[in-house]
């Protein structure tokens, strides 16, 4: 089994620990966290060792690889560190804030033949691969064009480290939107340029909490991803093609609309929110990439893109321009 460090334990966290409690691939042995007393009785609970010195974590040779689940801004130099440590790396999202840290996170941990994973768990959830699969075999059609939604209440997040416009640039992006990112890179391909409109209507915090996306596809498709950081949680993503559409809300629904026929609704027990198992097969397929089996299906160009059109977003967010991603 791969031993596993989980840097960062807070409610995150605590759902990747959770979701591997029955896993024969992995296992958490060791959390570190900035102040270990607020999670010592879960670390007894999980039988996990607990520290705040990651460094030391770092120097264990027992250990295979680190899962950061971090504030975003420290993503970058703990990536780093675990690089210069042999490390394997499986990272929370957003990868970092900038395309540039990205790459060079990236390179280093190419160049010392580590992998790197991330936490985009809902490429796992079985409507996205029901998607996934109707796209594939072409059973909408040609691609035309894809709306994404994830809303959450952040206001939640009052005094603690989201609260916090460099930590949550673009309003709810860096925690919300960045999931639907990486779902239209999947889905539809390389993202070309985006056009942003972020601002504050309703929450108390001083981040944005209604911002609207327009995006252009490489391929010709168009796009629009909405967060809104001020209201109940809901995900959906609908694809739209010359011969129907389909569609996927939360972890658990589906509904495949061709044109002659009537709508398909599919409902599938177990992965209700937040998706344990789908953060279980996540950590499953990274330890499966380290043993050389089949790669996470997630690569690193398509976390470096996914990083690029974040910071692109954020760029458009501040200027109302469009933003080419290729000058990102």
């Amino acid at each position: 089994m791969l031993n596993l460090a989980i840097v960062g334990l807070g409610r995150w966290g605590q759902n990747l620990v959770d979701s591997i409690e029955s896993s024969q691939t992995v296992y958490f042995s060791t959390a570190v966290t900035r102040t270990p007393s607020k999670v010592s009785d879960f670390c007894v609970q999980k039988n996990i060792s607990l520290t705040d010195d990651y460094q030391s974590v770092l120097d264990d040779n027992n250990i295979d690889a680190v899962v950061i689940a971090t504030p975003h801004s420290l993503h970058f130099d703990q990536i780093m560190m675990a690089a210069s440590a042999g490390k394997h790396v499986f990272c929370e999202k957003p990868f970092t804030l900038t395309a540039d840290q990205a790459g060079t996170a990236l390179a280093s941990l190419s160049e010392q033949g580590l992998k790197v994973a991330i936490g985009h768990n809902r490429r796992f959830a079985p409507n996205t691969l029901a998607l996934k699969n109707a796209l594939r075999s072409n059973s909408l059609g040609q691609p035309i064009h894809i709306d994404g939604v994830f809303n959450a209440n952040l206001g939640t997040s009052a005094g603690k480290w989201r609260d916090s416009r460099a930590e949550s640039p673009a309003g709810g992006m860096t925690s919300l939107g960045i999931h639907v990112i990486d779902a239209f890179i999947h889905l539809f391909g390389k993202v070309s340029s985006v056009n942003a409109q972020s601002r504050r209507i309703a929450i108390d915090i001083d981040i944005d909490d209604s911002t609207l996306v327009r995006l252009n596809f490489e391929n010709g498709c168009s796009g629009h991803l909405t967060t809104i950081a001020a209201t109940n949680s809901f995900w959906q993503i609908r694809a739209f093609g010359t011969e129907g559409w389909a569609e996927c809300t939360n972890l658990d629904k589906y509904v495949f609309h061709t044109m002659d026929k009537d709508p398909v609704l599919s409902n599938y027990s177990g992965f209700e929110y937040p998706g344990l198992l789908t953060i279980k097969s996540a950590l499953e397929s990274f330890a499966t990439d380290i043993r050389g089996e089949a790669p996470f299906p997630i690569s690193p160009e398509e976390i470096h893109h996914a990083t690029a059109v974040l910071e692109a977003i954020t760029i458009s967010a501040k200027t109302g321009k469009k933003i080419e991603i290729a000058n990102i």
